[in-house]
């Protein structure tokens, strides 16, 4: 059996992805050290919330701490960077103001950005750089499993690709090592699959009330079935790949009054129907 290897983790951010992340990382076993935020309420929330007893024992009570100085975090393993794709540049400006600082151990830095590449992290503290990137929506109010959460991992040495692979596997994680053109294209994947349909899901929702809970079996099969196929196109259904203009037409009547609703929805079914010509589904 793999011996799990835990590490000195601090974050800056208290997002999201740094509150699911650390704690999911702390109930693995390792020492989240410090919380950087430039909101201190939020910062020592997290913190407060990462020294509660059912998590702290899982990390043989090390305790978490708030800082609003960076300076602080700058003893430990690893830091991750889990701030928007806009603040990261941000942050690595700050850092560098350390550079001239005498450290123990200058740390590893990872961001977590689907969007940016790792060449935002060079010339920073260190030549240990790198990326860890969790392909998942997430949100402070729900928790998530991370062993069905596959990160994408990249990394300029493999002293640093040891610690995130050691991570993974500390989670319970499958993880893929892809450069940061690959993660962009992985990352617009992702803005389709979830933040469109997401969109999408918000107009269904406002249609169908109060009967809106009753789209949940419906938008859980179509999602499976496109996966199981070889090309979601294979299972397309509706009235665009049927070409049923009456009943599109009758669509269109309830969404005059709708503008966006309506431009939405005569876009995606003039491509449905396009895709079909193309391909001969």
């Amino acid at each position: 059996m793999k011996r799990i290897d835990l590490y000195k983790i601090s974050f800056i951010g208290s997002g999201n992805l740094a509150y699911r992340l650390s704690i999911a990382l702390k109930k693995a076993g390792h020492s989240v050290e410090f919380i950087y935020s430039r909101d201190p309420k939020e910062g020592e929330k997290l913190s407060y919330i990462l020294n509660k007893d059912e998590i702290i024992e899982r990390s043989n009570f090390n305790f978490t701490k708030y800082s609003n100085n960076l300076e602080a975090l700058l003893n430990s393993q690893l830091i991750i960077i889990a701030v928007s794709d806009n603040a990261t540049g941000q942050i690595i400006e700050l850092l560098n103001r350390y550079k001239s600082n005498n450290f123990d151990n200058i740390p590893a830095i990872v961001h977590c950005s689907g969007a940016n590449s790792i060449d935002i992290l060079q010339n920073s503290l260190t030549n240990n750089i790198g990326v860890i990137y969790p392909l998942m929506t997430l949100s402070k109010t729900k928790p998530v499993d991370f062993k069905i959460v596959p990160f994408f991992l990249e990394s300029s040495s493999d002293y640093l690709m040891n610690i995130l692979q050691n991570i993974c596997f500390s989670l319970g994680s499958e993880y893929t090592l892809i450069d940061s053109n690959q993660r962009l294209k992985l990352h617009l994947a992702a803005v389709y699959i979830s933040n469109f349909i997401n969109y999408l899901c918000s107009i269904s929702f406002e249609m169908a009330k109060p009967n809106h809970i009753s789209l949940l079996p419906l938008a859980i099969e179509t999602i499976r079935k496109a996966f199981l196929y070889e090309n979601p196109k294979l299972v397309q259904t509706g009235p665009a790949i049927r070409e049923d203009f009456t009943t599109i037409e009758k669509h269109l009547d309830i969404l005059s009054d709708n503008t966006p609703e309506k431009e939405v929805y005569q876009l995606i079914t003039k491509l449905i129907i396009d895709q079909k010509k193309e391909t001969n589904v």
